[in-house]
């Protein structure tokens, strides 16, 4: 998911913020605790208000995180 990420956060800039998490140091375990995050890679996609639009599990296509990203940055 790495350059998939990496590619949508240079595309909108200034529009997202992205936030990587490890797993397995500092803040991650509870993190994923806090999350119900199973296992990884996993995106959540969050609103402006801290809210969960979307939860993707597992490599996805880059068009499949972009499409969620332009409806959250539409309704914001």
């Amino acid at each position: 998911m790495a350059p998939i990420v990496d590619g949508l956060e240079e595309r909108y800039d200034n529009q997202i913020v992205v936030k990587r998490i490890n797993a397995n140091e500092g803040d991650g375990p509870g993190i994923m605790q806090a999350y119900r995050i199973p296992g990884h890679p996993t995106t959540l996609i969050f609103d402006r208000n801290g809210n969960e639009v979307q939860r993707f599990i597992g490599p996805q296509p880059t068009e499949a995180v972009e499409d969620i990203l332009l409806m959250v940055l539409e309704n914001n």
